[in-house]
């Protein structure tokens, strides 16, 4: 338990940390960024890794029922779609509103329906019902820690308050989002049969999961990258590609690719160390830590300087409750 929790808050840490080069890529936009990303997380890294842990792994997909695969398949390209629709919904809701949505879906669907699909009426029976009560804890802490950081940036010009229209566009979108991006969770929990195949091939029941993250994140990927391409041939911007200077770029993608890629590969080891309800208890660890250790390196680099003492109060009480929220999410396993 102990050693399946620790890989599960050290994939947290480094999947909070993943984005930290992104001011670092000079001359880039978003689009640039996000298509170097996920070249290099969701595609290149994510095939060296499944090629070094998972043998022969087209004897593997072999022996997974078709239907199996088009699930994962799907997941994943949903997931890709959730991901677009993260930075639409942000742009349309703003932190305050959307930040906390979208988190607050994504922790409670990935946590909830492995659940129910396990347990059925006997969900919240015995200790389980911890689980839920961690699970709350940690969606105060999400939205405290968001509201936090919308009053840092309270002092910012306020932009025109958007159309009803527009508001619940981005409600949509941001909802959306929201359930989309716990579909890893998902992927991992309902893709048992292959997972069961990588094993039967001789796979550790460690790295087995990563035969459904090169299925899942493949096709995800692919959607990324798919709509960064049109993003950039609709601004016209594709040159800034190549250039002086963009080696940098290209290097700090990678990096970027390379710790997102790793977060899960420990996430995946973690919870498989956890037993049964391994990824019900990790998911909402795995979302609360991510988004903490986010912020904490916001903090290290100065970026909450000058922000109102009560605000940095309010941080630092939606930390403290990520906190207890990982202290009493494991206690939901003792039967």
């Amino acid at each position: 338990m102990i050693t399946g929790i620790s890989l599960v808050v050290l994939a947290a840490m480094v999947q909070g940390i993943f984005m930290l080069p992104m001011p670092w890529m000079r001359q880039w936009k978003w689009e640039h960024i996000w298509l170097a990303f996920s070249l290099a997380g969701m595609l290149v890294f994510n095939w060296i890794f499944t090629l070094l842990f998972v043998p022969h792994p087209a004897a593997i997909f072999a022996a997974v029922p078709p239907r199996d695969l088009l699930i994962l398949i799907g997941f994943g390209i949903a997931w890709g779609v959730g991901a677009v629709m993260f930075g639409l919904g942000m742009d349309m809701l703003g932190l305050t509103l959307g930040y906390p949505l979208i988190m607050g879906l994504n922790a409670s669907v990935g946590t909830f329906v492995p659940l129910v699909s396990t347990y059925g009426p006997e969900l919240f029976a015995g200790r389980r019902v911890l689980i839920a009560v961690g699970l709350a804890i940690a969606i105060v802490g999400i939205s405290a820690c968001s509201l936090a950081g919308a009053w840092r940036e309270s002092t910012a010009p306020k932009k025109e308050n958007a159309s009803r229209s527009r508001f619940i566009a981005g409600l949509m979108i941001a909802s959306a989002s929201g359930f989309l991006s716990c579909l890893p969770n998902l992927g991992l929990k309902f893709g048992a049969s292959t997972i069961q195949a990588a094993r039967q091939q001789g796979v550790s029941t460690a790295f087995a999961g990563n035969a459904v993250w090169f299925i899942f994140f493949t096709f995800g990927g692919i959607i990324n990258v798919l709509y960064c391409c049109w993003l950039m041939s609709r601004r016209k911007n594709t040159s800034l590609l190549i250039g002086a200077g963009r080696g940098k770029n290209w290097l700090w993608g990678l990096v970027m690719g390379i710790l997102w890629i790793s977060g899960f590969n420990l996430y995946a080891v973690g919870t498989a160390r956890l037993g049964t309800d391994g990824v019900s208890i990790g998911w909402p660890i795995m979302v609360a830590l991510s988004m903490g250790a986010g912020v904490m390196c916001g903090l290290s680099r100065g970026e909450w300087n000058g922000t109102p003492t009560r605000a940095k109060a309010l941080l630092s009480s939606g930390l403290a409750l990520i906190v207890l929220a990982v202290i009493i999410i494991p206690m939901g396993t003792a039967r």
